[in-house]
């Protein structure tokens, strides 16, 4: 009497998806997202500190005109605001660098020059040249490279 031959059931291995791609997508999607936000709130921090410091005269390490000028930048608002949004900064760095591979966290890091580019070009009226934005795809090119694999 012939034997029925039924298909094997479908392994998980067959119907489940591929995890490595969507693992590697959703382990540094946290990464991204903290550099991110590190980057926005570290160009905030930057501008403020940058308007206290035109205000104040500016600042030239190792000028005895600079040091006057700290008692006026520790009272402005703009400064004090600035520092505490760069030590944000710092402390997102912090944790990233302990959780990650730095080989990936880093270089996430350089999306900030679209970024100042953008703001530069929008709001500050300087001129960003093709070649600089050129520049900018290729690095942004790379940093997807960097995360794909």
């Amino acid at each position: 009497m012939p034997t029925l031959h039924l298909p094997d059931p479908p392994s998980s291995e067959a119907t489940a998806p591929d995890v490595h791609a969507s693992g590697a997508d959703r382990s540094m999607r946290r990464p991204f997202l903290l550099v991110m936000a590190a980057i926005a709130i570290g160009l905030a921090g930057l501008y403020l500190v940058r308007a206290a410091l035109v205000d104040a005269g500016g600042f030239r390490l190792g000028s005895s005109a600079s040091l006057g000028h700290l008692p006026r930048l520790a009272g402005d608002w703009r400064f004090l605001a600035g520092g505490a949004l760069l030590v944000v900064v710092l402390l997102i760095s912090l944790e990233l660098y302990g959780s990650e591979e730095l080989s990936k966290v880093v270089p996430l890091y350089s999306l900030s020059y679209v970024l100042v580019a953008l703001i530069g070009q929008l709001f500050l009226h300087e001129r960003v040249t093709v070649q600089r934005w050129t520049g900018i795809a290729v690095i942004v090119a790379g940093v997807v490279m960097l995360l794909r694999s």
